[in-house]
């Protein structure tokens, strides 16, 4: 309910809109002294939304009074009569300053009210697009788009925690260019934090980071504010989000469960999509060894090529001797054999390197070397690994392994992976017909000449 208005200012008028007199109401509302009232225009005191008129045409009206002191006071004015004596008019003016409190009360209520049915549509749009997501990287992109939108950011950037640190992988960070040299990456002081970090200037980024002063780096990139919440998946974080802002900024009680929101979502398609990846691959390994079949190593070894390599080795492994274990001893005893080969393998590569089996008794590994020389010295202590004794296997059979090598660099151009294990291949049935238990090796542009590369190749007839 609206106050009542009890207490009234009258000033009277002469023709001309000069003040020639006011009670002492008007006085105290201006703070002026009424002998300095009297004689000035209407309109120095007085802001109308209508032109001052005769009684008929002076309705009442919203208005301004304005005080000495420069403060203003919402007021309702209205003609009372016309002064018939000299042409004047009274005028009488209501104070309205309570309803106008009110006023910017329910209008700041009704923006908080629009504030959050927009954030609410953006949380609800967003969780449409993270049902969609189908990688990591998607699902930082559309953090960043529904981020920067729902806090009006000037940039946004996501990073994500990965084998060797932290990484951003989608958005600007303005405050990369100027990042002190030997400190922890971009996103990695959030990720850590494990809570929602709110800047309201570059000082208050000092809270966080005093040393060195986050504030200069702030200053350096023109950021003024900035928010900043983890992404947190079954309580372990995973990457942050970073919101910045090139202007002073407020945040009210809504921002930071908005962050938290965002993030969240993001945080459950990564959980979704990296499971589903797992399941994916788990699905797609060999069933008696555990490695990678070769679907899936095709896939690993595009990512290696993708990586950084002087010279690029293929393997081809066959096992010789392989069929009379099957033969004499069964099935389960070559699976045996197959798993034990399989760990002696994964044992003389490195953990980048790539190994999986191609079905029956062959295997293939893929590693990054610095000079074909090293893929034959590879080749050559898995030779030797495969030749030892197997607990299982009886001496008189003898499981060896022919293998084929194939090199490649970097610099001969792209990579093709189906000419490489084709030559691989190749070179492995050359080692095989060589009388087995050795290395033959060829170069991924040109053929070189079979590599007798075992003491015991002598002695093959």
């Amino acid at each position: 309910m609206l106050p009542r208005l009890t207490t009234c200012g009258l000033i009277a008028v002469d023709p001309l809109g000069t003040i020639v007199d006011v009670n002492q109401t008007v006085v105290d509302w201006t703070g002026s002294e009424r002998a300095g009232l009297i004689g000035r225009p209407l309109e120095t005191i007085l802001t109308l939304r209508l032109p001052v008129g005769g009684p008929e045409g002076f309705r009442p009206t919203d208005a301004t009074l304005h005080g000495g002191s420069g403060i203003v006071r919402p007021v309702v004015v209205g003609a009372l009569d016309e002064d018939s004596a000299g042409g004047g008019m009274r005028i009488a003016v209501y104070d309205v300053s309570a309803r106008s409190v009110f006023a910017l009360g329910l209008q700041g209520a009704e923006a908080k009210t629009e504030r959050g049915r927009r954030r609410l549509q953006i949380l609800l749009n967003s969780a449409v697009g993270f049902g969609a997501i189908r990688t990591e990287v998607e699902a930082a992109e559309l953090l960043v788009d529904v981020a920067q939108r729902a806090f009006a950011a000037t940039f946004v950037s996501v990073h994500l925690r990965e084998s060797d640190g932290v990484e951003q992988v989608a958005g600007v960070n303005p405050l990369q260019a100027h990042w002190p040299a030997g400190f922890g990456a971009p996103g990695s002081f959030t990720l850590a934090s494990g809570a929602v970090l709110v800047v309201r200037s570059p000082e208050d980024a000092d809270r966080y980071v005093p040393d060195p002063p986050m504030s200069k780096v702030y200053r350096a990139a023109g950021i003024e504010a900035a928010i900043a919440s983890p992404i947190r998946s079954k309580g372990e974080s995973i990457g942050s989000m970073v919101c910045y802002f090139d202007h002073p900024r407020e945040f009210d009680e809504e921002a930071v469960p908005l962050a938290e929101a965002l993030t969240n979502q993001a945080a459950q398609a990564i959980a979704r999509v990296r499971l589903e990846e797992s399941l994916r691959r788990a699905a797609m390994h060999d069933e008696v060894t555990g490695l990678p079949s070769r679907r899936l190593f095709e896939e690993d070894v595009t990512h290696a090529i993708l990586g950084d390599f002087e010279v690029l080795a293929v393997l081809f492994i066959d096992l010789d001797g392989f069929k009379s274990v099957n033969d004499r001893l069964g099935h389960p005893a070559g699976d045996a054999l197959l798993r034990e080969v399989a760990h002696r393998l994964r044992g003389e590569i490195r953990d980048h390197d790539v190994l999986g089996r191609f079905g029956g008794d062959e295997f293939i590994a893929v590693a990054a070397v610095e000079a074909p020389g090293d893929a034959d010295m590879l080749a050559e202590r898995i030779r030797a690994t495969v030749a030892k004794p197997y607990d299982a296997i009886p001496d008189d059979i003898a499981i060896t392994a022919s293998i084929g090598v194939v090199t490649v660099a970097r610099s001969d151009g792209p990579v093709i992976v189906d000419q490489l294990v084709r030559a691989a291949d190749h070179a492995m049935y050359e080692a095989k017909l060589a009388g087995g238990d050795r290395v033959a090796s060829i170069d991924g542009r040109r053929s070189r000449r079979p590599a007798a590369s075992n003491l015991s190749a002598a002695a093959q007839p």
